[in-house]
């Protein structure tokens, strides 16, 4: 009698385990939808198989397959904000914000614009805070023109640490010859071409801006849209 209980339990606990994951499931295959771009792996059914144990079906161009076996890091990356996500956003959490440490390591391109817009959902019910040194994250919120407060942190001599406002490469371009235009303790010579290297600079990240937004909503895929960028070696070319 004893065992037959343990074994009724244990069944038991697995289809009530099971009833509590299928929501999150459901959310985290909508979300890797969004993060996996131009991937062909697709997310079937995740499954908790005991303790500490999750199962996920993984297809590979309709052939079921292993997910470490298969995915890039930058897959496997996305694979885990797809998991983690759900579970942060229910409503019975006190914590109505999400940390996110780097989530654009390893990620292609394609996949960083899926991440701003999964980012910028999260964003409409929950404060979202994200560290990364990637300047690429940043630069999908602005050209698909998604709401984002930037801050930059910077460590000076003897570690002093400054955070300020990050303005886009344009402006911090042309602040930065604002700002050296008027600093008289520079040699008059060496004042002129750093503010003219600033100029020419904010020229050039406009032109990067506009080509990308351009390129990008016609369709050309991120890798060529990068390598056009690459083979543009003066400013004349980059406008």
């Amino acid at each position: 009698d004893v065992t037959e209980a343990e074994n009724w339990i244990r069944k038991t606990a697995a289809t009530l385990r099971s009833e509590r994951i299928a929501p999150f499931a459901k959310e985290s295959q909508r979300i890797w939808q969004r993060l996996r771009q131009q991937s062909n792996v697709d997310l079937g059914a995740v499954r908790l198989g005991g303790t500490r144990n999750v199962e996920l079906d993984v297809s590979v161009d309709g052939v079921s397959n292993s997910a470490l076996a298969v995915m890039s890091q930058g897959e496997l990356h996305s694979l885990g904000l797809a998991l983690f996500l759900p579970r942060a956003m229910v409503d019975e959490s006190p914590f109505r914000f999400v940390v996110i440490d780097d989530p654009v390591q390893a990620m292609d391109p394609s996949k960083v614009d899926g991440l701003a817009q999964v980012l910028a959902d999260v964003g409409l019910t929950r404060q979202v805070v994200v560290f990364t040194h990637d300047e690429r994250l940043i630069e999908a919120l602005r050209r698909l023109r998604l709401s984002a407060t930037v801050w930059e942190v910077c460590r000076g001599e003897e570690s002093v640490v400054q955070v300020r406002m990050s303005d886009d490469p344009v402006g911090r371009c042309l602040n930065d010859a604002r700002a050296m235009r008027g600093d008289e303790d520079l040699p008059e010579a060496l004042r002129a071409e750093l503010v003219a290297s600033c100029c020419r600079g904010a020229l050039e990240a406009a032109s990067h801006a506009r080509f990308r937004r351009e390129r990008l909503g016609r369709g050309m895929p991120h890798a060529e849209v990068e390598r056009v960028l690459e083979c543009a070696l003066t400013t004349r070319q980059k406008i």
